[in-house]
């Protein structure tokens, strides 16, 4: 039944937020109380009327009744202005702090969603969930507070009212409004699977069009903005075509829906007529019975049409529920006041696989890192170097084995602390479209511009920064564009020195530079020997002179370790790749 549908479906919605559960308590009672006040105006009118047709001052119906009775009118209509009033206003209050909410928690939920969910869905997937689903969200609450709880009570008032002024006209209306129901929802069966067709496709075309988007630079370095359009387009077209199908099922329900709620209304119509030629109903008693009828079967009609969009806000909406119900597979420790204080590491027969994969990108890894020594990693790509980065922040755990910080597993740790302690500069620098101030300073709290401009100034950073007609006022652009990939580094050195970090992380942050970057990055990261500890993953081993020891691995084991002095002169893996690499091929 309809009925059945949307109480699961105002469940679901409660699920989502209390603001919801308040606004549907309050929805349920104003449209109740609204419904029963528009009920006055017609009845008054019919008592009007009823008491014209048999007008006689010999017998007590005076003109000054009659003028009670329009003045009872104007009262009930102005009444009725009343209540619709304060209903919109509060409906429409709700609606918006609803919506509100429930993006609000999308949001928290998504940032707070472990790496391997990022990584395994779409950006732009994940935004048209989100901001759409708020979107389908506010039109499904408007719907139902706004339409369908109004058109149930009138149809329900509507069938009581009739059978208790003229009960077969009422047993008509009760016989045609289920009819009216069973079509109802046949017809939306109809259009489910198309409906999910058209919301699937949507979805994947938005994806698409951020994908390109936040990629344009490489899409125009090769010229392939029509190559990118034709891939949207196919999506695009797929879409129009499941829309226009779901169109043409739901132009053809509302059709045989509208045509039994017109032979209805002609049935009352008929059967109205016949009573009161029968002398069986008043004047009065038939504007009041038509009127009524004609409202709800009006209303009813129009259900059809709300149904549709309750129906087509579903699957946007359960995209938006899987969103809020996901668990991280990676949980938090936040009642942990355990903080990073030396720096130390610790790897402990640490195995891990990521999904989807029949290779483990970590094979019983173990290894120890002194605080404030630097350490090198190097290898092949996807032997597993910066993998080891991730178990080290907790964008994964381990399958087996554990990993130790200052002699506590990182588990011991609350993301917020363990992140304090460890900053990251990574070959792909994300920046924000925001000033160069603001980027540096991003993580921390409280950081004056004299901070950011130190930091600045031990990353090699300032003097181009000055360059700048703004200096750190500079806007960067989306993902820093206005930057060269030399100065996003030093900008993300600045960003990680400036947090005062206990370990500091470079995952192969100079292999795209050319020479005059690599040498400032190179200088960045010497300022900072012997004061943090310092991981170095690299391809380039130039990158690795200062490393008190370098790790070397192949297929997410470690095949050497030591000092570069003991590496070369053992004529193994190490010594044969960097040999190749100063013959200039490319590892």
């Amino acid at each position: 039944m309809v009925f059945v549908e949307v109480k699961d479906k105002v469940q679901d919605l409660v699920r989502l937020s209390d603001k919801i559960k308040t606004l549907f308590i309050k929805a349920v009672i104003v449209s109740f109380l609204f419904e029963v006040v528009k009920i006055f105006p017609p009845y008054i009118f019919k008592e009007i009327i009823d008491n014209l047709v048999v007008y006689d001052p010999a017998v007590g119906i005076t003109v000054q009744l009659l003028m009670y009775l329009v003045l009872g009118y104007f009262a009930s209509l102005f009444v009725m202005t009343i209540f619709e009033y304060i209903a919109w206003k509060v409906m429409i209050v709700r609606i918006v702090e609803s919506e509100a909410d429930v993006v609000r928690k999308a949001f928290h939920k998504l940032l707070h969603l472990d790496l391997n969910y990022h990584e395994n869905n779409n950006t732009g997937y994940l935004i048209n969930k989100v901001l759409k689903g708020g979107q389908r969200l506010v039109d499904l609450l408007f719907n139902v507070n706004e339409r369908f709880f109004p058109i149930m009570f009138q149809a329900v008032l509507t069938l009581f009212l009739l059978l208790w002024v003229s009960w077969p006209v009422g047993l008509s209306f009760a016989i045609f409004a289920p009819v009216f129901v069973a079509l109802l929802m046949r017809d939306s069966k109809l259009t489910q699977t198309v409906r999910e067709k058209f919301h699937h496709y949507h979805d994947v075309f938005a994806g698409k069009i951020t994908q390109s988007i936040s990629n344009i630079r490489t899409v125009k370095d090769f010229g392939n903005e029509q190559k990118e359009l034709k891939k949207s387009d196919h999506y695009m077209n797929e879409y129009v075509q499941a829309m226009e199908e779901r169109n043409r099922i739901g132009l053809r329900s509302l059709l045989l829906e509208d045509s039994v709620v017109n032979v209805a209304r002609l049935i009352t119509l008929a059967l109205s007529v016949y009573l009161m030629l029968d002398m069986r109903m008043t004047a009065g008693t038939l504007v009041f019975v038509i009127t009524l009828s004609e409202k709800a079967y009006i209303n009813l009609s129009r259900l059809s049409r709300v149904y549709y969009r309750i129906q087509d806000a579903e699957p946007s909406i359960q995209r938006f529920k899987r969103i809020m119900s996901t668990e991280s597979k990676v949980n938090d420790n936040p009642g942990s006041h355990h903080r990073i204080s030396r720096g130390s590491v610790v790897f402990d027969s640490v195995t891990f696989r990521y999904e989807n994969s029949r290779k483990g990108a970590l094979n019983d890894v173990s290894f120890e890192i002194p605080s404030r020594s630097v350490v090198a990693f190097v290898g092949r790509s996807g032997s597993g170097k910066t993998t080891l980065v991730k178990m080290l922040l907790r964008h994964f755990d381990p399958n087996r084995g554990d990993v130790f910080i200052d002699g506590r597993s990182v588990k011991d740790y609350s993301f917020r602390n363990l992140k304090e302690g460890i900053s990251v500069v990574s070959q792909d620098v994300e920046l924000f479209n925001e000033s160069i101030l603001d980027n540096i300073a991003y993580g921390v709290k409280k950081a004056n511009r004299a901070d950011v401009v130190r930091a600045a100034k031990m990353a090699h950073a300032h003097d181009f920064i000055m360059e700048f007609q703004k200096g750190y006022d500079t806007l960067v652009g989306e993902r820093g564009i206005r930057l060269s990939g030399g100065q996003k580094q030093r900008i993300a050195i600045a960003r990680a020195i400036l947090k005062k970090p206990k370990i500091i992380v470079f995952d192969e942050a100079t292999s795209s530079l050319d020479s005059e970057s690599e040498k400032f990055i190179h200088e960045s990261m010497f300022g900072l020997v012997g004061k943090v500890t310092l991981i170095i993953i690299a391809h380039r081993f130039s990158t690795i002179e200062h490393a008190d020891k370098v790790i070397l691995l192949e297929n997410g084991r470690i095949v050497e370790h030591g000092t570069q002095k003991e590496l070369i002169k053992s004529k193994g893996m190490f010594a044969k790749l960097r040999r190749l690499q100063k013959l200039g091929d490319v590892v």
